[in-house]
């Protein structure tokens, strides 16, 4: 007896590891010579940039720096604000047993807390709390068995989602614009803050185009007092990502990893003009669903049959869900905090913490960090930030008790309004999007051949009983004759017409 067989690739791309952990990225600061001497510390920001993610056999290594934003209030001087800069470098070592040198990932890595201690008026000890998100995707292709002419096959049909295209690279956004009317010149620019918003990607092929808006804020000095100044740049960069095409599910995150500014002057010599030079990272990740059909089981009718199989799992996102939701809170400054004179920057940044299918129920709940940054007219703290916490969630119904739900956000916007010198009401929006993974798991044949065969002595007229759990197919293999030629001798259209504890004629 001869059999034919046929051969199919599948591509199969599984996360093998998705993690979260904290870390810490620590640091003495020195203050220059020439600058004065440190009374207070008035406020910190930090920015993480990764510089390389190493994946070795059973941990992945993510590496970078920390550069650090210092504004303190001088010794001795009344309402001296004085900026200084530094750095540090970090490494995260993710482990897991299922890791190899092979697999592809992906790290992300945020500023959770910040805390500082001053060992004197000329040295400060900085430490970032660092929160790394690592996932890893195990992205390999198979040989499998599709088709075997000559024997019974039972097929399954296996669908997958690949990782087609990747792309990461940063690029510098530059820019001026003039300050206010009505707004004093800069003496000395003390801190310069910029934030994503509203980012989105376009696919054409082989190209990703990475849109969004940056949120400049900048905190100077003039010479009465110290000011603020705002502006917006829209930004638009083209990634090349080859074999990625418009039809592709795609991801993508933006994130600002450096910026600076100096001052210029105006067409009248005066210094009322910001130049803005900002360096953002971007990361697009395109995936597509590929189906195949396999073979799980296969005999042949009066034959011997060998093969091998092994067990297959594959995750293909069935459904996205997307929702906007909308936060808004009164944030109410501690006792200990001086009243608000103007409100310069609001800062969010969203985190999921849960997302469970759960009661017929999809259930996605987090936070947003958000950050109020102000001046004040207190002359020992003119310079003030407060952090609080605002929970947002959603409820929709969930599309399947069997899918995995794996949930992401970014903010859209945010809006404040000063009601008093103690209040502040945030308005924001975040973009959720959970993707329901759906796992197949199946033995797959990837090898058979016929092997000897002895026929069996056996009655002429064979009855069989229906037990439960015992289906038309496990009749038929074990009788090594065609399921068809069962229901034929029974009269009888489909399977769905056997009844349990029936009794069945088997044919020669």
């Amino acid at each position: 007896m001869e059999i034919n067989i046929k051969n199919e690739t599948l591509p199969l791309c599984s996360a093998v590891c998705r993690t979260k952990s904290t870390f810490s990225a620590e640091c003495d600061v020195i203050v220059p010579d020439s600058k004065p001497d440190m009374k207070k510390v008035l406020q910190i920001s930090a920015r993480p940039k990764i510089t390389n993610t190493e994946t070795r056999n059973g941990h992945v290594i993510v590496s970078g720096s920390v550069s650090f934003d210092i504004l303190y209030l001088a010794e001795g001087e009344e309402k001296c604000v004085t900026a200084i800069t530094s750095s540090c470098e970090f490494s995260n070592l993710v482990k897991d047993s299922n890791i190899a040198d092979s697999f592809l990932s992906f790290a992300d890595v945020d500023v959770s807390d910040l805390s500082c201690n001053i060992a004197n008026c000329r040295k400060l000890s900085l430490r970032a709390a660092l929160l790394t998100n690592v996932r890893v995707y195990s992205c390999r292709d198979i040989e499998i068995i599709s088709e075997i002419e000559g024997a019974c096959t039972k097929k399954a049909r296996l669908v997958s989602d690949v990782i087609c295209a990747h792309t990461q690279d940063s690029a510098i956004i530059s820019d001026s614009f003039s300050l206010a009317a009505g707004k004093a010149p800069i003496t000395e620019i003390l801190k310069t803050d910029a934030t994503v918003t509203q980012s989105s990607v376009k696919i054409i092929d082989d190209k990703a185009i990475v849109k969004g808006i940056l949120r400049i804020c900048v905190l100077y000095k003039s010479e009465t007092k110290i000011e603020h100044a705002q502006t917006e740049i829209s930004f638009a960069n083209v990634l090349e990502a080859s074999g990625i095409r418009e039809d592709m599910n795609c991801e993508h995150a933006v994130k600002v990893i450096d910026v600076s500014s100096k001052a210029g002057k105006d067409a009248e010599g005066v210094d009322c003009v910001v130049d803005i030079s900002a360096q953002i990272s971007m990361r697009v990740i395109a995936r597509a669903s590929v189906s195949v059909n396999c073979v799980e089981d296969a005999y042949l009718p009066h034959g011997n049959l060998e093969y091998k199989s092994s067990p297959i799992s594959a995750d293909c996102v069935e459904t996205v869900i997307n929702r906007d939701i909308d936060f808004r809170e009164k944030i109410s400054l501690p006792d200990e905090l001086p009243p608000i004179d103007t409100v310069y920057q609001v800062v969010a940044r969203p985190f999921v913490q849960n997302c469970i299918s759960e009661g017929g129920m999809l259930k996605v709940s987090g936070y947003s960090e958000v950050y109020l940054l102000y001046l004040s007219n207190d002359s020992d703290t003119p310079i003030c930030s407060h952090r609080e916490n605002i929970d947002f969630s959603f409820e929709c119904d969930s599309p399947g008790c069997m899918l995995t739900p794996v949930a992401n956000c970014k903010l859209l916007n945010i809006s404040y309004t000063i009601n008093d010198e103690h209040t502040v009401d945030v308005r924001g929006s975040i973009e959720s999007e959970v993707q329901c993974i759906r796992t197949t798991e199946s033995d797959v044949i990837y090898t058979a051949g016929v092997g000897e065969y002895t026929p069996v002595q056996r009655p002429s007229i064979i009855v069989s009983c229906v037990h439960s759990g015992r289906s038309l197919w496990d009749i038929a293999k074990e009788y090594r004759v065609r399921a068809e030629d069962i229901l034929s001798a029974n009269a009888l259209e489909n399977e769905e017409d056997i009844s349990k504890g029936a009794t069945l004629i088997i044919p020669k």
